[in-house]
């Protein structure tokens, strides 16, 4: 039996299921939501039924596919075998590392603790277009399309665009905080959005485009916030882009997924269509 915790809690937290996640079964593996505070959380096993048995590879999926999710690792607890397996895991996939916390009749604990890899989540109106200036920066590792922010679980491309469900269009981006840093970031977000249209971007319009800054630390939206001031100060404008609480972040449809690079010509004329770039 394993426990992975995500922001500090536990199965026995969780109220309602909610989706599976990628390869893995009912009996494998589940995505769990909780009313209370909208948010997602992980159980593994499923009912008390599912061992990872050794298998690396299942347990690095389950990891990963929480990363994904934007969820926050706080640690795993299990057989001392399997707790440790799943700890060197995660060490190994995202620079971090862990620390041996208790022993019971069930188990060991160990909490895990982020390294040089993070993340940011951002709201910029059409993930295509926000995506691309993020491709070839230094110590970005990946940038992902998806939604956050709404009240759907696993939305579609269209239930979002239609303002069906609340979501915004997002990028999550992954960068190595060693080769850059969180200002770095914010400093590219802005520079590639209209900061004081909160109604949409450019020619996309409604709630699933209006820009946002997902985030929940402290320090980093003390970055945010500065950053609102000073452009607030040079443009004589008050900038009233929201700063949000991080959410869960659903990743968008395969064909989404690097759009500049693999639909170049089309995506040129987006951007002109869109008013994001003059000719």
């Amino acid at each position: 039996m394993v426990e992975i915790y995500t922001d500090g809690s536990s199965f026995t937290n969780i109220i309602e299921e909610a989706s599976l996640i990628k390869r893995f079964t009912r009996e494998s593996y589940a995505i769990r939501y909780r009313d209370k505070d909208k948010s997602l959380y992980v159980l593994a096993p499923y009912a008390g039924m599912m061992n990872f048995d050794g298998d690396l590879e299942l347990m690095e999926d389950c990891l990963k596919a929480l990363w994904d999710f934007n969820l926050k690792l706080g640690g795993v607890h299990g057989s001392p075998e399997v707790a440790k397996l799943c700890s060197d895991s995660f060490v190994k996939l995202f620079g971090g590392f862990s620390k041996f916390k208790t022993k019971d009749e069930t188990g060991e604990t160990y909490l895990f603790f982020e390294g040089k890899i993070k993340r940011c989540l951002f709201a910029g109106g059409c993930f295509w277009c926000i995506a691309q200036p993020f491709y070839d920066q230094d110590g970005v590792l990946r940038v992902l399309s998806g939604y956050a922010g709404g009240s759907e679980l696993n939305p579609s491309y269209k239930e979002v665009k239609s303002q069906l469900t609340h979501h915004k269009e997002c990028i999550l981006v992954e960068y190595d905080s060693l080769k850059t840093d969180y200002t770095r970031m914010v400093d590219i977000y802005f520079e590639n959005i209209d900061p004081f249209d909160c109604g949409g971007q450019y020619m996309d319009r409604g709630d699933s485009y209006a820009p946002a800054v997902f985030n929940s630390d402290t320090e980093e939206k003390k970055v945010v916030i500065e950053y609102k001031y000073q452009l607030s100060i040079e443009c004589e404008r008050e900038c009233n882009l929201p700063i949000l609480e991080n959410a869960p972040f659903f990743m968008a449809e395969e064909e989404h997924q690097n759009y500049a690079i693999k639909n170049k010509e089309e995506f040129e004329k987006e951007l002109i269509a869109s008013g994001r770039k003059k000719v």
